[in-house]
């Protein structure tokens, strides 16, 4: 999993009735006591627990703290399906996906016959919602949604492909 990074993220969740001199009094208290990774609309990526904690914290204090996720940097290579409800590519560029609702797998390309390998990737085809590429010719990384796990590994099984899940620790 080298070059994918775990990470967090919170949304913010702005209260009916505030004044937008006190939203922006949060944005610039998070400016200075936490070390923003990247930002996507109201969510606010972190790369520590320690900066997730001075986020909730301050987020917390001004009754706007929402959503947290538990996120994981994808490398610069990799594409994710648009409207792929499994993650998200930020207005900078730096492609997400939601850790808790994501597998990624590998297809051994020694295993099955080539003819197998091609049928399991066509029927993967549909569930698949992202790719990570890699060189030097190691097996490409598929991402599928979590729920999916069991189905990609029973259609591998089915044409007797191997599959190598990568554990998101």
């Amino acid at each position: 999993m080298k070059d994918m990074r775990h990470m967090y993220g919170i949304e913010l969740a702005i209260p009916a009735g505030k004044l937008p001199g006190f939203y922006a009094q949060v944005i610039h208290k998070i400016g200075d006591h936490v070390n923003v990774f990247a930002r996507d609309k109201l969510l606010f990526i972190v790369e520590s627990e320690e900066e997730r904690d001075k986020l909730a914290a301050i987020l917390q204090k001004s009754n706007m703290l929402g959503e947290e996720f538990s996120l994981l940097l994808l490398p610069p290579q990799a594409v994710i399906d648009e409207g792929a409800d499994i993650g998200f590519v930020t207005e900078n560029g730096h492609t997400f996906v939601y850790a808790d609702q994501v597998a990624l797998f590998t297809a051994d390309k020694n295993s099955g016959s080539p003819d197998d390998r091609w049928a399991a990737a066509e029927q993967w085809k549909e569930h698949v919602k992202g790719t990570i590429p890699q060189a030097d010719q190691a097996d490409t990384i598929y991402l599928i949604d979590s729920n999916l796990a069991e189905l990609a590994a029973g259609i591998a099984k089915a044409y007797k492909v191997k599959l190598d899940f990568l554990a998101l620790s």
